[in-house]
């Protein structure tokens, strides 16, 4: 297929790369063709004539020079190595502009298809559509004709809701021996579901080169006939019907994972990380609903995310460093973390624990997690209950013995706000003696007047003597921001803030005043200590 072609003016600046490479080649040829020339045999002529000589030689290469070092005389080898590089969306205009690119753009082995690389963006939204089925279809016939070994292929057809199945059946007879990389985007809302095939897969010498595997928005169901994913390292089902036998044996054949990710996924209810995955390092399982339990078995797995309900059975657990857990709508996520965490993640370095709707306190236990080093917790929406004391996370501190840095973050209306009240001594909790020698930086995003966030300050600050730095950020995150809040402090004043509505902002400048009035006056004058108010750009007078 001859790719789409565009107006000379608009490839002009994508072929940087391009004439970089072609002038370090001259430049290479024309070293070596300026070398002196060999010197005439002694008594063939004087100095003068040697001079003259080379210097009739040289002239004599220069007007030729051009048209030898041009780009139609390039090696093939050089053109497709130039070539191979450049996205596709580059190399199809390269192709437009060069007959030589044209003959390498029918062998062109990396192609990601979608309305944006081939140019399609700007278009009528049925024509977009048709368009990029034509024009995909067209592609992928004439690269299978040929024989082509495509190592890449991404197709993302989001657009196409009426994709006829044959369509997409016909373009993945691509997949064949030598392919590494295979990604699939269909809508997720099709006239008919799509049932990807695992007879592309049954092929041994395809299943055993791919590397990478990625499907989103469709049905699969692998059986026994499946071939040996040998070097299949990644993996990625998002939007996927699959079973769990089905997810069994695709787990079997891939021996060599190390990173899986199931994202809302419906058809399992028990998800089986078998001890086959001796390599699995990254284990994501996130707004599966039908999940119930998950077990694993993987021993050097590092970093486990998991959103949904939280039953997780976890043995050969040493290399678990990384634990992130976000049920989507179930209570009581900090309480389970602080009974389960400490039996099934002894070594966990760093923790992120999202909490929705808690309607008990963080209980004190004398499990521990002594390895941990950074902990976020999040409390948010729905409203936490009336009762939930904040102060009771104080659980999570005097369990890590080794912790460096708290993040806490409170989503917009997570709590109720108490009315700032009486002195400075009722915002002290008594017969406490939970120290942390280890804690430098703590930060509160989304700080109010509830009286146990306030408690909670000021416990830390009294209780933590290697303190370094603490913010208390009013206004619900400047550190997620382009420039990190910890390193520019100016950066609140970039871009555009987090919106506050008029009774946020009334909230904002009463938690302005109880940290002036009860936590203020409480900060070691070794501590770095900050407030961040709301902005004066964004939120004042609006």
């Amino acid at each position: 297929m001859s790719p789409r072609r565009l107006r000379p003016w608009s490839s002009r600046p994508r072929f940087a790369a391009i004439r970089d490479a072609v002038r370090r080649t001259r430049r290479r040829r024309r070293h070596r063709l300026l070398k002196p020339l060999t010197p005439p045999a002694a008594g063939s002529g004087s100095k003068a004539t040697e001079t003259n000589g080379a210097t009739c030689g040289q002239r004599e290469c220069a007007p030729n020079m051009g048209q030898e070092l041009g780009l139609e005389v390039l090696p093939e080898d050089i053109i497709h190595r130039i070539h191979s590089i450049m996205p596709v969306q580059d190399a199809a205009r390269a192709a437009c502009v060069s007959r030589r690119f044209v003959h390498s753009w029918r062998s062109y082995s990396s192609l990601i298809l979608s309305d944006r690389t081939l140019g399609l963006d700007d278009t009528d939204f049925e024509e977009r559509k048709t368009h990029l089925i034509d024009k995909v279809d067209k592609i992928l016939k004439n690269h299978y004709g040929n024989g082509v070994k495509v190592k890449t292929l991404k197709l993302e057809l989001g657009l196409c809701s009426d994709i006829k199945a044959s369509y997409l059946d016909r373009w993945l007879r691509i997949i064949k021996s030598g392919i590494q990389e295979f990604s699939l985007v269909l809508p997720l809302v099709m006239n008919k579901i799509y049932n990807f095939p695992c007879s592309v897969l049954s092929d041994e010498a395809a299943a055993s080169s791919i590397q990478s595997l990625s499907l989103f928005g469709c049905a699969f169901h692998p059986t026994s006939i499946l071939g040996r994913l040998r070097r299949l390292k990644s993996l990625h089902l998002c939007h996927v019907h699959i079973t769990e036998d089905g997810l069994g044996h695709l787990l079997s054949k891939s021996s060599a994972l190390e990173r899986l990710v199931i994202d809302a996924c419906s058809g399992i209810i028990c998800l089986k990380i078998p001890c086959t995955m001796q390599q699995l390092k990254f284990l994501a399982v996130k707004l599966c609903k039908m999940v119930r339990v998950v077990e694993i078995d993987a021993p050097q797995l590092g970093s486990f995310h998991y959103g949904g309900t939280p039953v997780i059975y976890v043995r050969n657990s040493s290399q678990l460093k990384n634990v992130d857990i976000s049920p989507v709508c179930l209570s009581g996520i900090l309480s389970y973390a602080r009974f389960s965490l400490p039996s099934i993640a002894q070594n966990v370095e760093s923790l992120t624990l999202r909490g929705r709707s808690e309607n008990a306190n963080t209980p004190m236990l004398p499990s521990k997690l002594p390895r941990l080093k950074n902990l976020e917790i999040a409390l948010l929406k729905p409203h936490l209950s009336p009762n939930y004391d904040a102060f009771s996370l104080v659980s999570f501190l005097d369990a890590s013995p080794a912790l460096e840095s708290f993040i806490l973050r409170v989503e917009q209306d997570a709590m109720m706000h108490d009315p700032v009240v009486g002195d400075d001594t009722e915002y002290r909790r008594q017969n406490l003696e939970c120290r942390n020698n280890s804690l430098r930086k703590v930060m509160i995003t989304g700080f109010c007047s509830a009286k146990s966030l306030v408690e909670l300050t000021v416990h830390i600050l009294e209780r933590t003597h290697s303190l370094e730095r603490f913010t208390l950020d009013i206004t619900y995150g400047y550190d997620r921001r382009t420039c990190n809040i910890a390193k520019f402090p100016t950066a609140r004043m970039i871009g555009q803030c987090w919106s506050l509505s008029k009774r946020a902002l009334e909230e904002a400048h009463r938690a302005v005043e109880t940290a002036d009035r009860y936590i203020k006056g409480r900060v070691p004058s070794s501590v770095q200590f900050e407030v961040l108010g709301p902005c004066p750009r964004c939120h004042i007078g609006k």
